[in-house]
């Protein structure tokens, strides 16, 4: 008689689930969320236009309403634009049509965990290229990998997360125009930056962007994200994705946030902007630790003189939960933190300024 462990893939087995421990506490920044929430106007809108939906019924099977308003607002067109229940849904459609065992897909680790772990579920090869000292991307490495192991696809994060790196128009353009594989582009923190790379899709079809409602659209909860995609590309990531992958409820809120971004969600982007600059400053003073430059919404932070663990704990003690990075690969030394409101990054503040490395020094603890 075979048992579970006999019907499972061994390429699943001998992976570790990507989880996180739900603490409970009052200033959370560990998830790269939108800390202001998403504004009331949304809020009442969204819930004004559900109120005579019949719930009993499907969503509709494409939703053409929320694509053609996606493709107004990123301007792209509509039949290439697949909507997810989280850009981590589209990714997973992407890399399903696109790996089987043996298939190798390029990355820069540290990156996303989630990339990884779903190549491998898949059977494929993950071809991890490290950055450079600063984690930028080490291009030109990378296009060698891909040629050596001819790789179907390469993911670059930019914003990378949790690095806080992009990739610069010129080494896209490089990586488009070298390598014959899908590149996929993940997006989820361009709000926050001053990049666009939606034009160069006109004239490279195997690029990918890939967006959520998840970080400045204040939206995580809902669940929903997008992909700008060449139109045979699009169709051919449907056959991937579940029937009805989104609800109604989460189709109508997301037009309303795009319809409403300029008015609700672009000052509050602004000022989660004005709050990195502001911590950046401030941290600057914070001689035992060093905080690196970020172009998304969130701070990687080197702590060479207390160890990550220690550090989060002492944190969660005052009540502020960040995430600790140690165990991705390079980043031995470092915690992540978002952008939170300005008395959330006051009290981060707070306990900089009057913590020292001594404080964690277990036998002056009495430990």
């Amino acid at each position: 008689m075979r048992t579970l462990d006999d019907l499972i893939k061994p390429s699943v087995r001998r992976l570790a689930a990507y989880t996180l421990t739900p603490h409970r506490v009052p200033i959370k920044l560990n998830q790269n969320e939108n800390p202001f929430g998403v504004p009331s106007a949304i809020v009442t809108e969204t819930l004004r236009r559900i109120a005579g939906r019949d719930w009993a019924r499907y969503p509709d099977f494409v939703p053409t309403d929320l694509q053609a308003v996606l493709a107004h607002f990123a301007g792209w067109r509509p039949d290439g634009v697949v909507v997810g229940n989280g850009s981590n849904e589209i990714i997973q459609a992407l890399l399903t049509i696109l790996v089987s065992p043996g298939v190798a897909v390029i990355l820069s680790e540290p990156t996303f965990t989630v990339y990884r772990l779903m190549v491998e579920v898949l059977g494929g090869t993950v071809v991890n290229v490290p950055p450079r000292a600063d984690f930028s991307y080490d291009v030109p490495a990378m296009l060698d990998a891909a040629r050596r192991t001819q790789a179907a696809a390469m993911i670059l994060c930019s914003p990378n997360n949790p690095t806080g790196v992009t990739v610069a128009e010129p080494e896209l353009r490089a990586v488009l125009s070298g390598f014959d594989g899908l590149v996929m582009l993940d997006e989820a923190y361009h709000e926050f930056c001053n990049q666009n790379f939606v034009p160069l899709l006109a004239d490279f079809p195997r690029l990918v962007v890939l967006r959520t409602f998840s970080k400045a659209m204040a939206m995580a909860g809902v669940r929903i994200g997008y992909g700008l995609v060449a139109p045979e590309l699009a169709a051919e990531l449907t056959k991937a994705k579940l029937p009805y992958n989104v609800n109604f409820f989460s189709l109508v809120a997301a037009q309303v946030a795009v319809e409403l971004y300029d008015t609700e969600l672009r000052p509050l982007v602004e000022q989660i902007l004005q709050e990195r600059e502001r911590l950046t400053a401030a941290m600057s003073d914070v001689t035992w630790v060093r905080l690196l430059p970020s172009h998304a919404n969130f701070h990687l932070l080197h702590t060479p003189q207390v160890t990550p663990h220690r550090l989060f704990e002492a944190l969660l003690g005052r009540g502020i939960l960040i995430r600790d990075v140690s165990r991705y690969p390079l980043l031995g030394e470092y915690v992540r933190f978002n952008i939170g409101t300005p008395d959330e990054n006051n009290a981060l503040l707070d306990f900089f300024a009057s913590t020292h490395p001594d404080d964690f020094d277990e036998r002056r603890r009495g430990e």
